[in-house]
């Protein structure tokens, strides 16, 4: 039986690009990102080599995370591999003008969304002794940038 990886952000980027890199190794896949137009067209565009259960996910909503991970299929349970792609970049403005929703929307996406993820993943692959996480970040994290006030 194929290994299982579960993607987060899959919609676009680095993400979509590690779906169609683990479909070309024959890795099942699980999917899940915001925009479902772009999951349906993902979807349509991978199963036909390799399974794939996609579903739209906000990773910033823990309730919404432990619920999709609890009703993964049969099939889909035994996550191998967890990338956690999901992120976005915000706060573009001096630092003393920063839109404290953008960090607040930063952290919840970019930190808490990742360990949201990995916490409901993680047993799973403690428990079968096997598994592994990948966590992709920004270049932004060790790169300022003019006005990029969360990260800068």
């Amino acid at each position: 039986m194929s290994s299982i990886a579960f993607i987060t952000g899959a919609t676009s980027g680095f993400g979509a690009a590690c779906a169609r890199r683990f479909a070309a190794d024959g890795w099942r896949l699980i999917l899940c990102g915001r925009r479902q137009d772009r999951l349906d067209a993902l979807r349509a565009e991978l199963a036909a080599s390799v399974p794939v259960h996609a579903f739209p996910l906000d990773v910033r909503d823990e309730t919404a995370v432990n619920a999709a991970v609890a009703a993964l299929p049969a099939e889909f349970a035994a996550v191998d591999l967890l990338v956690n792609n999901a992120g976005l970049a915000l706060g573009l403005e001096p630092a003393q003008r920063c839109a404290m929703e953008d960090w607040e929307r930063m952290i919840d996406t970019n930190i808490k969304g990742l360990v949201y993820c990995t916490r409901a993943i993680l047993p799973g692959m403690v428990e079968r002794d096997r598994g592994h996480v990948i966590n992709i970040g920004s270049v932004a994290g060790t790169y300022p940038y003019p006005g990029g006030n969360v990260y800068g």
